[in-house]
């Protein structure tokens, strides 16, 4: 394809045309490519998703595990730290009166 007859704004529209029809292609080719595998993997008894190990899974991410309490805010009994992260200002107030963590240990 011969391009140098086309002046500078032609060529900006060009770009963005081909833009578009790449998203789109990409996107009808995907849904394609899925039909296939679908049929392929139906054809031998299975499903896309047990051929791709999703079978029974669920979406998303795993919610992160809360860990166990172990000091505890002598002021608030209802305030609590794990010992990761950051240092709650309470125990940092309480660092700060010379005091040792080992004091709220639960």
């Amino acid at each position: 394809m011969d391009l140098s007859g086309l002046n500078l704004p032609q060529l900006y529209k060009l770009q963005k045309d081909l833009d578009a029809e790449i998203i789109r292609r990409k996107e009808t080719d995907k849904v394609s490519l899925i039909n296939e595998l679908q049929q392929l993997a139906a054809s031998k008894g299975f499903s896309l998703n047990e051929v791709l190990g999703l079978e029974g899974k669920k979406a998303g991410k795993k919610a992160a595990a809360t860990s166990k309490a172990q000091y505890r805010n002598p002021d608030d009994a209802s305030q609590t730290w794990s010992g990761r992260g950051r240092k709650p200002q309470w125990a940092l107030k309480w660092l700060s009166e010379g005091k040792s963590l080992e004091d709220l240990r639960v």
